[in-house]
């Protein structure tokens, strides 16, 4: 498997458009807020970032040579090299995926899936092989 091209995250956007809707009907209750003007607000908001998703302007691909991603708004490139750390932070519905890089930034992407064997492939491609011992007198071709 030489490239991992992941699919956001449906279910996570379902419960957050779900909670948004909800979050939006106690307002009208409990401040007698107009609906349109709520709903004048809440569609465009789910609206664009449904879209966004669905035609592909947001996505995340990992390759050995490093991960290409884009939230929407320009596309991004990490290369490999720059890669220290990579972490997978598992709640119910939400997997993130935290990228630790040389420069000392952490970029996490939290809307995608991940299944087991994609999680594998990414740790074992951006991990740093750390595979020599000092306390030996062979050649390290690390």
């Amino acid at each position: 498997m030489n490239s991992i091209k992941l699919s956001p995250n449906w279910l996570l956007q379902l419960v957050m458009i779900l909670t948004l809707c909800a979050v939006a009907f106690l307002l009208t209750i409990i401040f007698a807020v107009n609906q349109t003007f709520l709903a004048l607000i809440i569609v465009p908001v789910i609206f664009i970032i449904s879209i966004l998703s669905i035609i592909n302007l947001r996505f995340l691909h990992c390759y050995k040579a490093g991960i290409y991603y884009s939230q929407g708004l320009g596309k991004k490139y990490i290369n490999a090299d720059e890669i220290i750390d990579i972490q997978f932070n598992s709640l119910k519905l939400l997997t993130v995926l935290s990228v630790s890089l040389e420069d000392s930034k952490v970029i996490h992407f939290y809307n995608w899936q991940f299944d087991d064997q994609a999680q594998q492939s990414i740790m074992y491609w951006y991990s740093k092989k750390n595979s020599c011992n000092n306390s030996q007198h062979t050649q390290c071709n690390a």
